[in-house]
């Protein structure tokens, strides 16, 4: 029996397809086995739920897959039981995006998971929640009467955060005292830093004070640094961090550049394989040669601790006053995903230039000053009047 070219042609075709496809289906076997089978971690469990649902769930209207998905990741996330390490679906992920721009609809406080208590880092300055009287280290027991304590950091943030003018009544702790605020939402506009000049007998005491570090921070900086060096009678800076939560590393690290001779160490950071590397100063380090007093308090955290250690270690000129600062030495990296949802996931440990970890431990100042209840009700600040003198004498 004869066969024709074109037969031969085609059936050599689709034995090359089906061996291709027969080799492909064993390396795609393969690839499953050792992606999630590696370390005991099975995901055909999560396939054998899913089919479950989708063939026996009676309240098949009700299936959302695109938020079972989602959950099923935040439960990631969770398990992991890092209060700094998140995952934002897209709707969360734009509410996270006006966070780092500066703008956002809310009360105006930074809150984290600390010693499984819901925290005040710190009341952003000028926002209702400062207004209010919300301090750094209090501790939220509930919002709108919903206790909190075991509600992840995400889902609390979004129960605070709501429309310009609605209310929001938190109840929290301070030492051991029972406080309710109604605070009143505000569309809140965070302010980076701000520069102050303070008259003295004999020149004047630039007062820097740096509420976060956003995107903008350095660049705010850079113009009210300008602003100092135009000046020929300036004794001294105070750099006020206080109730300053973080931000962004890499505007810590420029903003420790305008301190820092180039090439200075501003933090090193290693990763889980102990990989270490230095963050290094730009330069040029014009304010080095100035008295510095840098304010700290349990506000201080995260890229703000980042500064004072930096600074603290390389410049003998600076003295630290105030309270014994947060204590968050980890560093999240921000990974946007292909449907617009973000991952924040602490990737590295960070050591200040003296090799020290602050991470849960804190930066202590030099001159220990508390801010008592008498002194805020007063208006009074002894930590700054103690900056103040320390740079007249």
């Amino acid at each position: 029996m004869k066969i024709s070219k074109e037969i031969i042609i085609v059936l050599s075709l689709c034995v090359g397809f089906s061996a291709g496809f027969f080799i492909n289906q064993k390396l795609n076997e393969k690839l499953y086995t050792d992606l999630y089978t590696e370390n005991t971690v099975n995901f055909s469990l999560l396939g054998e739920v899913w089919r479950n649902i989708d063939n026996n769930f009676v309240f098949e209207n009700n299936i959302n897959t695109e938020a079972m998905v989602y959950s099923a990741i935040k439960g990631f996330v969770s398990a992991l039981e890092d209060p700094y390490t998140s995952f934002y679906d897209p709707e969360e992920a734009e509410v996270f995006q006006k966070d780092l721009e500066g703008t956002f609809d809310g009360i105006g406080i930074q809150i984290a998971k600390k010693d499984e208590k819901i925290k005040v880092i710190a009341p952003i300055k000028n926002t209702p929640a400062e207004k209010a009287g919300i301090l750094a280290g209090d501790t939220i027991i509930k919002v709108n009467d919903e206790n909190v304590s075991n509600i992840e950091l995400n889902e609390i943030v979004s129960k605070i955060r709501g429309d310009n003018g609605t209310i929001v009544t938190l109840v929290i702790d301070r030492d051991g005292e029972e406080k309710t605020f109604n605070i009143e939402r505000e569309t809140i506009v965070v302010p980076s830093s701000e520069l102050e000049f303070i008259d003295t007998n004999n020149g004047q005491i630039a007062l820097l004070s740096l509420f976060q570090f956003s995107e903008t921070t350095s660049r705010d900086v850079k113009i009210q640094i300008n602003q100092i060096l135009q000046k020929n009678n300036i004794k001294g800076i105070i750099l006020d961090l206080r109730n300053n939560p973080g931000g962004l590393v890499s505007e810590a690290k420029n903003v420790a550049s305008f301190f820092l001779e180039k090439d200075s160490k501003i933090v090193k950071e290693c990763d889980k394989n102990d990989s270490c590397t230095w963050l290094l100063s730009d330069g040029p380090g014009k304010l080095s040669n100035y008295p510095i007093v840098i304010l700290i308090n349990q506000g201080t955290a995260s890229a703000a601790e980042i500064l004072t250690g930096a600074l603290e270690s390389n410049l003998e000129s600076v003295t630290l006053v105030g309270d014994t600062s947060f204590g968050k030495g980890l560093v999240q990296r921000v990974m946007y995903l292909g449907d617009g949802s973000i991952l924040k996931i602490t990737t590295e440990e960070w050591y200040t230039p003296k090799d020290e970890q602050i991470n849960e431990v804190g930066i202590e100042p030099d001159i220990k000053i508390e801010i008592t209840k008498e002194d805020a009700e007063l208006g009074q600040d002894p930590q700054l009047e103690k900056a103040k003198e320390l740079i007249n004498n």
